[in-house]
């Protein structure tokens, strides 16, 4: 026998990821015994304190809140940093900016404002709808566009799942949002604007006004970006990343008459570029699993990687590092200098290693996570039998250490921006 034609071989493999797809749900019965999270417990890795070209481990450091170390609990760390321990309550609006007359959504979280009473007519949020697209992470990672729409899924997503201490609340008619410090997240390829909604629930409930646009990458397409001529049917715009960021700064100010204090951004993997380009010197800048920050002109940048990470270079990561003059922290030297007040270097990096150390996912929401591996985990052999990138969400599916990292992660961003943003 011959090889099959492409349009057979593509027709198989639309079949095969139809089948599988159909039997997706309900999700969480896919997950077999061998797919089982490893213990909180065995969540342990170490830092790197980096000097030059040297590289030194760092004393261990322990993730789980129930293993003894006197310097690594997620209660110490959030005591130490003074995050809020008391119940508060915060504001989430489902917002939307237009860019070329698409509407792209936008989360945010605030605090209510303080001479407001509207928090007594909110409603308690349910839940935050996430939505993932098979066709759009098929299209994006091996170039497909013959998966079916019936294959997507929409999930509900808990809000205050990493902080028991804070009641989210929601409005059905916009409020109006505050002149407060802002903080914009950028989520990476094939992720969405609530990757990262724990550190921005906490954000909010540290006084900032936290916003997450969707872009184009998004797993959730919620727009298209490609904006077709009805005349011509050619394509006249394609949206991207910085005419998102640039239309949310313009809407911030006009539409929502908001006067920031002072910006900050973080970004996470391809949102570390956004993150790069995005704002002048003045903004305040984390870069988690991409690559650090190299402006220059006294601009500060934290950056948090970690050698276990499957998507993107640590050497490469290690070289801008060095090139760019950053101060090498590790867990407890950064705890110190934001319960101390002390400045941070404009560059500074923590750089996580070891078997067990945080993969290039393992920095987004448990729940977000657990989304796409519970429900893309009979796809995974498939995948990495096809040879396309899967983004560590096979090492995560193992690990399942979000929860974990995320209660070392989220108040070391939180205090850092605390201290630079002067909040």
């Amino acid at each position: 026998m011959g090889v099959r034609p492409f349009y057979c071989r593509r027709a198989t493999a639309a079949t095969v990821l139809t089948v599988i797809l159909t039997w997706a749900a309900p999700a969480s019965a896919l997950v077999s015994i061998f797919d089982k999270p490893l213990p909180r417990s065995s969540f342990v890795t170490k830092s790197l304190l980096v000097v030059g070209s040297t590289i030194q481990p760092s004393p261990a450091a322990a993730f789980a809140s129930g293993a003894s170390t006197s310097t690594t609990s997620a209660a110490s760390l959030r005591r130490n940093d003074g995050i809020n321990t008391d119940k508060t309550t915060i504001v989430y609006q489902p917002l939307s900016v237009t860019v070329s007359g698409v509407k792209v959504p936008v989360a945010a979280w605030h605090p209510p404002l303080k001479d407001s009473t509207t928090t007594s007519t909110m409603q308690p949020l349910n839940s935050y709808k996430h939505r993932i697209s098979v066709q759009k992470i098929g299209k994006k990672l091996a170039g497909w566009n013959f998966i079916p729409s019936f294959a997507n899924r929409n999930f509900d997503l808990l809000p205050g799942a990493q902080n028991s201490n804070l009641r989210v609340v929601t409005s059905i008619q916009q409020q109006q949002l505050p002149s407060s410090p802002v903080v914009i997240l950028s989520h990476g390829y094939l992720g969405s604007r609530f990757d990262l909604y724990p550190l921005a629930e906490t954000l909010a409930s540290e006084g900032f006004l936290v916003l997450s646009p969707e872009y184009p990458e998004s797993l959730a397409d919620s727009f298209d970006a490609e904006i077709i001529d009805k005349n011509s049917g050619d394509i006249q715009t394609i949206i991207d990343r910085d005419m998102i960021t640039n239309q949310l700064l313009s809407t911030l100010s006009q539409t929502w008459q908001v006067t920031p204090t002072s910006f900050g951004i973080v970004g996470h993997s391809l949102g570390c570029g956004t993150a790069e380009r995005s704002g002048d010197d003045s903004w305040i800048r984390v870069c988690l699993a991409g690559f650090p920050s190299s402006r220059g002109n006294g601009s500060k940048c934290l950056f948090v990687g970690s050698t276990n990470d499957g998507a993107v270079s640590v050497n490469r990561e290690l070289s801008v590092l060095s090139d760019n003059n950053y101060v090498n922290l590790d867990e407890d030297r950064i705890r110190s200098m934001i319960a101390e007040g002390q400045q941070f270097p404009p560059k500074s990096s923590l750089v996580f290693a070891g078997a067990n150390a945080p993969n290039h996912i393992s920095f987004l929401s448990e729940a977000t996570n657990d989304a796409m591996v519970d429900f893309l985990s009979p796809l995974l052999p498939v995948a990495r039998g096809l040879k396309i990138p899967v983004l560590d969400f096979d090492k995560y599916q193992l690990s399942r250490d979000s929860r974990a990292f995320g209660d070392v992660l989220t108040p070391l961003v939180v205090g850092y921006l605390k201290q630079t943003m002067k909040v």
